[in-house]
């Protein structure tokens, strides 16, 4: 009985479940005010910030508890298994003994656990946005992903991490519903980064950003829709088969985040962005991104999407 106890404090004690309340498996309430996170969720993500938390103290042991040995990888320089896992992450504090995984935000849906985090290797360095996206199963981690983006000095815009849209909380709030938020993010693709006309582009951005600011936390882009309209442009210009291919979509009251294949973006044949977003009544509110290019050879044969 104090075990029992014990877990279900530790799991109302993580901050990304304040706004959610817990559900029975399986089973999602919609009050008025918007979403709770089922049980089940809750779990996945106290699981997923228990491993950063572990990799944090390294105290890679931990992985033996919380990762299938039969993972699927999609992360090319791992290959597939938990043995593999750990000993990437081994090597990773050999060469840097003070590593630290600051989690930003977090969204869980189904199976799904999405988590941005600033990787920094050691005092005084810019550090890597990363975006990890794991699929648990029975309590465990069964699949990964992850794409990773060098942070750089902030120039043109925000940095990459923070929240600027009100309220200035990170976790996800209630104040969309999972099929809003997935509906709008999806939306920003289809209607706005693919769509080549630069004026059906704008009655887009029109719909969707508004009168909104749209935070912008892409390296070097400035805040608002004429900024994407520009980007958007640009890119068409620069390669007319320009294609933003939607492969996942992940969705927590106002967050979603979305797994993209990019084709040919600017001078990049191949790459893979995790681009996530703050949804409020329909509308795009703030955004943050990282990409990474997809190499010629991968340790597993999964792609990275």
């Amino acid at each position: 009985m104090r075990r029992i106890t014990a877990i279900i404090i530790s799991i109302a004690m993580i901050p990304a479940l304040a706004p959610s309340a817990v559900a029975a498996p399986g089973q999602r309430h919609q009050p008025s005010h918007g979403p709770i996170t089922t049980l089940e969720e809750a779990m996945n993500r106290g699981i997923v910030l228990g491993f950063f938390d572990a990799l944090n103290r390294g105290n890679l042991d931990h992985l033996d508890k919380v990762v299938r040995a039969d993972l699927i990888q999609h992360y090319p320089a791992i290959a597939d298994g938990r043995a593999d896992f750990r000993r990437y992450h081994a090597d990773l504090r050999d060469r840097h003994p003070n590593l630290r995984f600051s989690v930003k935000r977090t969204m869980a849906q189904g199976d799904l656990v999405v988590a941005h985090s600033h990787f920094l290797p050691k005092a005084g360095d810019m550090g890597i946005a990363k975006v990890n996206v794991f699929r648990l199963s029975n309590g465990k981690i069964a699949e990964h992903w992850e794409v990773n983006e060098a942070v750089q000095p902030q120039g043109i815009g925000n940095d990459m991490f923070s929240t600027l849209s009100s309220p200035r909380i990170s976790w996800p709030l209630p104040l969309s519903t999972e099929d809003a938020s997935e509906r709008v993010g999806r939306a920003a693709f289809a209607e706005i980064i693919n769509q080549p006309n630069d004026e059906i582009r704008l009655e887009a951005l029109d719909r969707y950003i508004g009168d909104n600011t749209y935070y912008q936390h892409f390296p070097n882009v400035p805040n608002g829709k004429a900024a994407l309209q520009q980007f958007v442009h640009d890119a068409f210009v620069a390669q007319p088969e320009y294609r933003a291919n939607v492969k996942t979509v992940v969705a927590e009251g106002d967050l979603v985040a979305v797994v993209v294949h990019l084709e040919k973006l600017f001078d990049i044949e191949n790459s893979v962005s995790i681009d996530l977003f703050r949804v409020r009544n329909g509308k795009l509110l703030e955004h943050w991104a990282s990409r990474e290019n997809i190499p010629a050879t991968s340790a597993n044969p999964h792609t990275m999407y």
